[in-house]
C-alpha cells in the first residue's frame, strides 16, 4: 500500500519520492499512453522469419525497375478489391488494419487460421465479439463511392444523406451558378493501403457515374509526412488530405492520397512509389487522364515527392515540397548523431559549465538552440529525477536545441529493433518476434546479417565534430578532444535492449528512465576522462568511446534502391516552407538548400526550382498552384515563378534571382531573404561534411595528412599530435574524397549526370 495515497492530486511527484512506489509511479504516466487498439494483429504467418540472413539490395537503380501496370485490372470497380503489388518480394508482416479507424469498417477476412486482425459478425453495426468470422492479415476493403458535401464554413466533410440537400452545406459560385460544394469520393484498398480520390461532381447524378462537369482536368496528388516504420496499414479519408485544399477542389481540381503514402506509416519509399503509381493508374482509368499531375505535402510528404520525381518519371509533373528534405535516409546521417550529442552535454555540464547554456551547444552541433524553449521530456525527467532522489540522473540546463526539442525519440524509434510507440497495434507474441526500426523495415533493401538483424547505414568513424567551432576559436582544443573521446556511438542491432522510457516501454518505476537511449550507445569505457587531462594534452591518459561503421554495401543499397535524393529532376518545383529555425523546429531551413545543390550538381543549373520562404502563419501555396498553373499550361516558366520571401502578413520582402545569394552557394554577397532568414547547419556540417548532407561514409586519412593540408585553418596542432593519434586512431574524415559507399551512375546502370 503507498504512503498517503489520499493526498495523491495534489502531491503525487513528491510522493513518488517518498514511496517509491510504482503504483503511483504507473498512474502518473498513464495519461502518456496511446489508447489501446479494439483488436489487434494476434499472430504471423507460420513462414514469417524476420531473422532470415539476406544481402542488401544491389539491382539497377530504381528509376529503371518500372512497375507493370499491365498485371493489374484497373480500374477497379465499386464491390471489388484492388490489386496487390507483390514485386518487391514477399509482403511484410504484421500488417495491423486500420479501415475501421478509416471509418470505412472491418476489413475483409482473407484467413481462418487466425492470422492477423480478428474480423466479427456485426449486428446492427455492432460488433458480436462471441462471432469470430476468421482474421484479415493484409486489411483488404472493397471498392465503394458515396458523395460527401463540404460544411458551411469549416474544412470538414460529411456524407451527404440522402432527401434535401442539408442546412449546413456549403455553395460554390462558378461559371455565374451557384452549385452545391459536394465531392464524389472513392474509398477502398490498392496495395493494401486505404485509399482516397474526390472531385467535384453532381449529386442529382448516380454515383457510380465517371464523368463530371465540374472537374477542371487537372489532378492533385496529397503526400503526408511523420515518422513511421512499416508493419501497419494506417488511417486515411477525405478530410486527411482534403481539409487544407478546399480552395483547390472548389476550382475543379480532383485529388488522390493514400495511407502508403504516409511517411508516418513507413519510409519505404519504393512501396510508396508502387502504391502511389496503383493509385493514379486506378483514377486514370476509371476517370480519364487529366492534363497534369501536382504532387503537394510536407515534411515527409516533400519527401515523396522528390524522390518519386526522381523514381517514377511522369508519375507527377510538378511539385510543391512543403517543408522539404530531400530524403530522409541522409537526414538519418546526422539526426542518430543528435542524442549522442545531448547525451554527452548533457553528464559533462557539471565538469564544463558552458555547456550548460544551450546556445554553446548550438556553436558545436550546427543546429537551432535556445534557452527560452524546452523540449516536452523535460518534466517527466524531472519526475525520474525525483524519483531516484536525484543521485543518478543529471540535472538538465533550461532550454533545448532542435535536437532535444524535435529529434527526440526518433533515435530509438528508427534505431532500435526492438522498440515501437506502436507496439499496442500487435499481440505480445508477435512483438516477441517482430523486429521494430527502420532498417528492419526496408531488411530487403539494408539486408539482414547473420545474428538476424538488418544491416545499417549510421557511420561517424573519423569524424571530428566540432570541427568548425575549433577553427572559429567556439572551442578550445581540449574541448574539442574531450568532446570527440567520450561520444561514442550506437551499439550494434544485436547487442541493444528495450528502451526505458518508462510506461511507454512498460515500466512501473520511473527510476530507470533514459531520455537519450544511453544504455544503448557505446561510451568511453570506465567512464569518461576529465576535461583537465585534455587540457594538459596528456594523450596517454585518454580512453576512448568507440565509433561505428556503417555496412558499405547497405549505403550503396540506399542508393540503388531510390531512397537517396540524386537532384537530376526536370519538373517544375516550387518549394515552399515556413521559418521555423528559431523555433528549434526539426523543418529546418537549410534542408531546402540542400536540395538546391544536389540539383545543381546533378544537372549543373537549377532552371526548374522556385524557393519561396515565409513568416508563420502567412502560406502562398495557394499562389504556388496558380504558378504552377500557367507553368504547365504554357510549357514556359513564367515571370511570377520567381524566388521570394514574405513576413508573417504576407508582406513582400524581396523577390528575384539574387534574393537568397549567400556563401552556402559560393556568393559574394548575402541576398535579402537570407539576411531576414538565417539558416542553420547539421553536426556533420559543423563538421565539415558538405551542405549537400548525402554523405554516409567519409574517407579516411591519417592525422599527419590532414594537420600537412591545413584541416584546423590557423591552428597549430603540432602540439596535438598524439592526442590526435588517440582520439582518431583510424584517421579523420577527408570530405573531398566524397561518399565510399555510393555507387557509380555507371554502376546504378544511371547514365552520367551533367
Amino acid at each position: 500500500m503507498c504512503k498517503r495515497a489520499a493526498f495523491l492530486p495534489l502531491f503525487l511527484p513528491f510522493l513518488v519520492v517518498l514511496s517509491g512506489c510504482s503504483e503511483i509511479q504507473a498512474r502518473l504516466g498513464r495519461h502518456l499512453l496511446p489508447d489501446p487498439p479494439e483488436v489487434v494483429v494476434e499472430s504471423l504467418p507460420p513462414d514469417y522469419d524476420p531473422a532470415h540472413p539476406r544481402p542488401p539490395y544491389d539491382g539497377p537503380h530504381a528509376s529503371l525497375v518500372q512497375l507493370d501496370l499491365s498485371a493489374f485490372d484497373f480500374p477497379v470497380q465499386p464491390g471489388e478489391v484492388g490489386p496487390v503489388d507483390t514485386s518487391l518480394g514477399p509482403l511484410q508482416y504484421p500488417f495491423s488494419c486500420n479501415t475501421e479507424e478509416s471509418g470505412l469498417g472491418q476489413p475483409l477476412v482473407d484467413n481462418q487460421e487466425g492470422i492477423g486482425t480478428p474480423v466479427y459478425a456485426e449486428e446492427k453495426g455492432i460488433k458480436n465479439k462471441q462471432k469470430l468470422l476468421g482474421h484479415s492479415k493484409d486489411c483488404l476493403l472493397k471498392t465503394r463511392l458515396d458523395y460527401y458535401y463540404r460544411v458551411k464554413d469549416k474544412n470538414d466533410f460529411r456524407r451527404l444523406p440522402d432527401g434535401d440537400y442539408p442546412e449546413d452545406m456549403d455553395w460554390i459560385e462558378r461559371d455565374g451558378l451557384r452549385i452545391p460544394f459536394v465531392l464524389r469520393v472513392e474509398q477502398g484498398t490498392i496495395n493494401r493501403f486505404v485509399y482516397v480520390l474526390a472531385m467535384l461532381a453532381d449529386p442529382r447524378t448516380p454515383v457510380t457515374d465517371t464523368h463530371s462537369p465540374y472537374w477542371n482536368n487537372k489532378l492533385i496528388f496529397h503526400f503526408k509526412g511523420g515518422v513511421g516504420i512499416g508493419k501497419r496499414q494506417g488511417k486515411m479519408s477525405l478530410g486527411r488530405v482534403g481539409s487544407r485544399l478546399i480552395t483547390q477542389l472548389a476550382q475543379g481540381y480532383a485529388l488522390a492520397g493514400s495511407s502508403g503514402n504516409v511517411t508516418s506509416n513507413h519510409y519505404n519509399m519504393w512501396l510508396a512509389a508502387n502504391t502511389a503509381e496503383m493509385v493514379k493508374a486506378q483514377f486514370v482509368a476509371r476517370y480519364g487522364k487529366p492534363d497534369y499531375t501536382v504532387g503537394i505535402g510536407g515534411s515527409g510528404g516533400a519527401v515523396q515527392q522528390y524522390l518519386f520525381a526522381q523514381n517514377k518519371p511522369g508519375l507527377l509533373d510538378a511539385l510543391i515540397p512543403q517543408y522539404s528534405y530531400p530524403d530522409m535516409i541522409t537526414q538519418s546521417i546526422w539526426a542518430l548523431d543528435c542524442e549522442l550529442f545531448e547525451y554527452y552535454f548533457d553528464v559533462t555540464a557539471r565538469e564544463n559549465k558552458r555547456w550548460q547554456v544551450q546556445e554553446n551547444r548550438g556553436l558545436v552541433m550546427g543546429v537551432s538552440a535556445s534557452s527560452e524553449v524546452e523540449h516536452e521530456f523535460k518534466k517527466y525527467y524531472r519526475w525520474a529525477r525525483m524519483a531516484g532522489l536525484g543521485l543518478r540522473l543529471p540535472g538538465l540546463p533550461p532550454g533545448a536545441t532542435e535536437c532535444s526539442k524535435s529529434w527526440r525519440g526518433l533515435a530509438p524509434l528508427t534505431n532500435n529493433p526492438h522498440y515501437s510507440h506502436r507496439a499496442h497495434y500487435y499481440s505480445p507474441a508477435v512483438v516477441a518476434k517482430a523486429r521494430f526500426s527502420h532498417w528492419h523495415d526496408l531488411a530487403h533493401v539494408y539486408g539482414v546479417d547473420e545474428n538476424g538483424y538488418a544491416h545499417r547505414t549510421h557511420d561517424n568513424t573519423g569524424v571530428q565534430y566540432g570541427l568548425d567551432a575549433l577553427k572559429r576559436g567556439d572551442i578550445s582544443p581540449a574541448e574539442f578532444f574531450h568532446l570527440n573521446a567520450n561520444i561514442g556511438s550506437w551499439k550494434p542491432p544485436a547487442e541493444m535492449v528495450q528502451e526505458k522510457l518508462w510506461v511507454l516501454t512498460g515500466d512501473d518505476s520511473l527510476a530507470g528512465v533514459s531520455i537519450w537511449s544511453d544504455h544503448n550507445m557505446q561510451k568511453t569505457p570506465g567512464s569518461p576522462v576529465p576535461l583537465w587531462v585534455f587540457e594538459r594534452n596528456r594523450a596517454d591518459m585518454v580512453k576512448v568511446a568507440p565509433r561505428s561503421r556503417g555496412n558499405r554495401d547497405a549505403i550503396a543499397a540506399a542508393y540503388r534502391s531510390g531512397h537517396v535524393f540524386l537532384g537530376n529532376i526536370d519538373i517544375p518545383v516550387i518549394d515552399v516552407r515556413h521559418y521555423l529555425d528559431p523555433e528549434l523546429d526539426m523543418h529546418h531551413s537549410y534542408a531546402t538548400q540542400s536540395v538546391w545543390l544536389r540539383m545543381q550538381a546533378a544537372r549543373g543549373k537549377v532552371d526548374n526550382m522556385v524557393i519561396w520562404q515565409s513568416g508563420k502563419p502567412f502560406n502562398p501555396s495557394d499562389r504556388a498552384f496558380e504558378v504552377l498553373d500557367e507553368w504547365l499550361t504554357s510549357g514556359q516558366r513564367p515571370a511570377s515563378a520567381q524566388d521570394a520571401c514574405w513576413t508573417d502578413s504576407g508582406e513582400l520582402i524581396a523577390e528575384g534571382d539574387n534574393v537568397w545569394n549567400g556563401p552556402w552557394r559560393g556568393d559574394a554577397d548575402t541576398g535579402a531573404c537570407l539576411q531576414r532568414y538565417p539558416p542553420y547547419r547539421s553536426p556533420r556540417n559543423v563538421a565539415g561534411a558538405p551542405l549537400t548532407g548525402e554523405l554516409f561514409q567519409c574517407a579516411l586519412i591519417p592525422v599527419e595528412k590532414a594537420v600537412a593540408r591545413g584541416f584546423y585553418g590557423g591552428l597549430d596542432m603540432r602540439p596535438h599530435m598524439a592526442m590526435l593519434q588517440t582520439v582518431f586512431p583510424e584517421g579523420v574524415c577527408d570530405f573531398t574524397q566524397g561518399d565510399q559507399g555510393r555507387p557509380g551512375n555507371g554502376e546504378m546502370g544511371l547514365k552520367a549526370m551533367l
